[in-house]
């Protein structure tokens, strides 16, 4: 993550917006477009989803601090390996698609039989 994104973040938290706003900067310096399609159709996590999306790759063995429904730095990193794990395009975007599979694998791990 580059210093210009951290400093869009601190005045306006929303992710779209400093995406927007980079990629505009991007653009008038002559860069290219997204390199994939902007998820359109994804929703936004509650902040309940986004603490159980913490809990669970927590539980998992990946630190994302202290699970408090906020997506910083480590809980995206988090994300990132999750999804590189499972063969995702590791971008770090809290999805539910993500969530979904996060409660899947924690579905499956509480479904093997402790010997």
């Amino acid at each position: 993550m580059l210093p210009n994104f951290r400093a869009i973040m601190r005045y306006n938290p929303a992710e779209a917006y400093a995406l927007a706003i980079g990629h505009l900067s991007d653009r008038l310096r002559g860069g290219g477009g997204f390199v994939q399609n902007w998820p359109r159709y994804e929703r936004v996590l509650t902040r309940a989803e986004r603490l159980e999306l913490q809990q669970l790759l927590e539980r998992r063995g990946f630190d994302v601090g202290e699970p408090d429904g906020r997506l910083g730095a480590k809980t995206r990193a988090a994300i990132r390996d999750f999804q590189a794990g499972t063969g995702n395009i590791p971008d770090g975007f809290a999805s539910a698609s993500i969530l979904e599979k996060l409660r899947a694998a924690d579905q499956a791990r509480a479904s093997v039989p402790r010997r």
